[in-house]
C-alpha cells in the first residue's frame, strides 16, 4: 500500500509540473501572438500609406504635367505614327 501512495504522489507532482509547463508553453504563445498581431497592424498601417502614396504618384494629370513640364514631351505627330494590322 505504501509503495501504491508513492507512485500516486509521483504521478501527481509528474501531473502538476507537465501543468505548469503547458500553462508557460501558453503564455509564451500567447506572447508570440500579440507580437504578431502588433506587426500586422503595423504592416497594414504602412500598406495603407503606401496605396496613399502610390494613386498621389500616378494620379493622370501628375503624370502629364511631369511628362510635359519636365521632360519636354507631347502628343506624337502623324508623322511618327505607325500602324500596325494583325
Amino acid at each position: 500500500m505504501k509503495a501504491l501512495n508513492v507512485i500516486l504522489v509521483l504521478l501527481v507532482v509528474a501531473s502538476a509540473l507537465h501543468v505548469v509547463r503547458l500553462v508557460a508553453t501558453d503564455r509564451h504563445l500567447a506572447q508570440q501572438i500579440a507580437v504578431t498581431r502588433d506587426g500586422i497592424e503595423r504592416l497594414e498601417g504602412t500598406y495603407a500609406e503606401l496605396q496613399l502614396e502610390e494613386g498621389t504618384l500616378t494620379a493622370q494629370g501628375r503624370i502629364e504635367r511631369i511628362a510635359a513640364e519636365d521632360l519636354g514631351m507631347g502628343p506624337p505627330g502623324a508623322d511618327r505614327l505607325t500602324v500596325v494590322f494583325r
